[in-house]
């Protein structure tokens, strides 16, 4: 008879208790295993490898850590100033000796102000950062941007994210021969920046591109004014844009990437350039400008005629489906036909799906027709987004009425912000459904959007609460939009407002009533920031100050009414 051997946590080497240690939040390290017994007690005092965040951290907890973890031990921090957590950074400051962290490798500021950014340029030259990434709400600040051009000339990073003013990244002056391979900018305004920012960077290989929310025509006398022989380096580019995807566009561009490996290309808004929807046409920029091209991800939509039907989309899938694509690349297309009640849409994507904000089935859609260049038209599309709306409703009738073996359409990945839209009912099951396209414990934030004249059982709701909160251990923020309707407002207080569990630490919702505000406030102890929406907030503005002078919250860092 073989003799069966239990491993338990407890009888891992340390080495690997530290590694499994590295795919754990601070929280569930420091309050859940540290607690639990004198070996994990000593196992979490030798760990080195700690990675603070507290952007969804309560000042309470945040005091807990700076007693018990020793700066020496931190290798990534990220702080924040946003609404939620306001005077973060301030409080950081006078509860941390930012000098003591001599061995920090990353470092993420969110809307940090110049005055926190001057007091981090003090002793980030001893740190030994890698990744450096700060977003800032001033719209231009040339004191950021000579901080920035100190920090950069200071430190050989490998990896810088850049969320802010366009004319604090043009007022950085780069240092000569940047080390910098890894480059991502979350708003970009004109192509003027994109060429400034790559001709200063010789050793590049990774560009993210975000947003290009102002809409800025491209103008081949731009590349003209730099010096993009250096680009040569460059293996990866990803590109969101709202207006600036064009043929004409992508080939000026392209021809200077010839060493690309990756190429990401989201149109974000309805393209006009029919040559976009063209196989043959990317068939040919791709063999002649990108020989070294080995993964093609895009999506693009348009806005079609009335006399344009599904005729339309056979058309365009016919130049997706030569030997190039289906035997060459391997890169599989799929294109649907979209209807609404103001207008018909195409919507052309490479599959698996990548797109940062992914909006499917938002109760005004409906596919009328959908193919793919692949031989398998029902295969399961997985979609790579960090923020995802569903009208779960219609999803769960649509795959119930089209798959018979239960075979989900979509699996989505990676998802860290959900919104729910609840239309006239709550489902029973859904969230058990939710949990086989999803992944639940990565989430992070989420929101439920209620219709008028939704209809929800309370009962029911309790229960599916408790399941979508068993599964949901890394959610920190829980959003309720009532849209003002009073019975949904009460049922989302007693049902879900109340009983939120002890890891969210940030709760937004409507209020009806002064006192459905003070019940939360007294009752829901852990939360850190809470937004009330009211019609007239200005009135219960008093009424808040008043009760938060009666009552002292060491764990509540912020209230807004909004």
């Amino acid at each position: 008879m073989s003799i069966q051997k239990i491993y338990s946590l407890q009888t891992l080497p340390i080495e690997l208790i530290h590694r499994i240690f590295d795919q754990l939040d601070i929280q569930t390290i420091i309050f859940s295993i540290r607690s639990a017994c004198k070996l994990f007690y000593s196992i979490t005092n030798t760990y080195n490898r700690y990675a603070l965040v507290f952007r969804y951290m309560s000042k309470s907890d945040l005091l807990l850590i700076a007693r018990i973890i020793d700066p020496k031990n931190v290798i990534s921090l990220t702080l924040s100033d946003e609404n939620e957590t306001h005077s973060e950074i301030q409080f950081f400051f006078s509860h941390f000796h930012i000098d003591q962290f001599i061995r920090l490798r990353s470092l993420t500021l969110f809307y940090i102000e110049y005055e926190d950014l001057e007091k981090f340029q003090k002793h980030i030259m001893k740190y030994p950062l890698k990744k450096f990434s700060i977003s800032s709400n001033v719209l231009g600040s040339n004191n950021i941007a000579t901080s920035l051009s100190a920090i950069l000339s200071y430190h050989d990073f490998q990896k810088f994210e850049f969320d802010g003013s366009e004319n604090i990244l043009n007022e950085i002056q780069w240092p000569v021969s940047c080390g910098l391979e890894h480059v991502t900018i979350a708003q970009w305004y004109s192509w003027s920046t994109v060429y400034f920012v790559l001709s200063h960077l010789p050793f590049l290989r990774t560009l993210v591109l975000k947003d290009d929310s102002a809409g800025i025509s491209f103008k081949e006398t731009i590349v003209t004014q730099y010096d993009i022989k250096q680009l040569c380096h460059l293996s990866s580019l990803s590109l969101n844009s709202r207006y600036n995807i064009t043929t004409n566009n992508m080939r000026s561009l392209l021809v200077h990437l010839r060493m690309l490996t990756h190429l990401r290309l989201i149109g974000q808004q309805p393209l006009t350039d029919s040559l976009l929807f063209d196989g043959f046409q990317w068939e040919n920029i791709i063999e002649t400008k990108l020989p070294s091209l080995n993964k093609f991800e895009f999506w693009f939509s348009k806005h079609l005629y009335h006399y344009e039907d599904v005729t339309a989309v056979e058309s365009i899938m016919t130049s997706f489906q030569t030997s190039f694509w289906l035997e060459t690349k391997c890169w599989f297309v799929k294109c649907d036909y979209v209807e609404n009640k103001y207008c018909r849409q195409l919507y052309l994507y490479s599959t698996p799906i990548y797109r940062y904000s992914f909006d499917y089935l938002d109760g005004e859609n409906t596919i009328l027709y959908s193919t793919t260049n692949n031989i398998n038209n029902n295969a399961t599309i997985i979609v790579n987004t960090q923020r995802l709306s569903l009208d779960l409703n219609k999803l769960m009738t649509k795959d119930i009425q089209q798959n018979t073996n239960r075979k989900m359409q979509y699996l989505f990945q990676n998802v860290r912000e959900l919104t729910l839209m609840i239309g006239h009912q709550w489902s029973m099951g859904s969230i058990e459904y939710l949990s086989r396209i999803l992944n639940l414990s990565n989430l992070e934030i989420i929101c439920l959007h209620c219709q008028h004249g939704s209809k929800v059982d309370t009962h029911g709701l309790d229960a599916e609460m408790d399941t979508l909160f068993k599964h949901t251990s890394n959610l920190r923020s829980f959003q309720m939009n009532c849209n003002n309707f009073e019975r949904m407002a009460s049922i989302s207080l007693n049902g879900i407002c109340l009983k939120l569990p002890s890891f969210i630490k940030h709760l937004s919702t409507d209020i009806m009533h002064m006192s459905d505000a003070k019940m939360i406030l007294e009752r829901v102890e852990h939360l850190s920031s809470v937004t009330f929406y009211r019609h007239d907030p200005y009135d219960f503005a008093n009424e808040i100050i008043i009760w938060l002078r009666q009552h002292e919250r060491d764990s509540l860092s912020s209230i807004f009414m909004a």
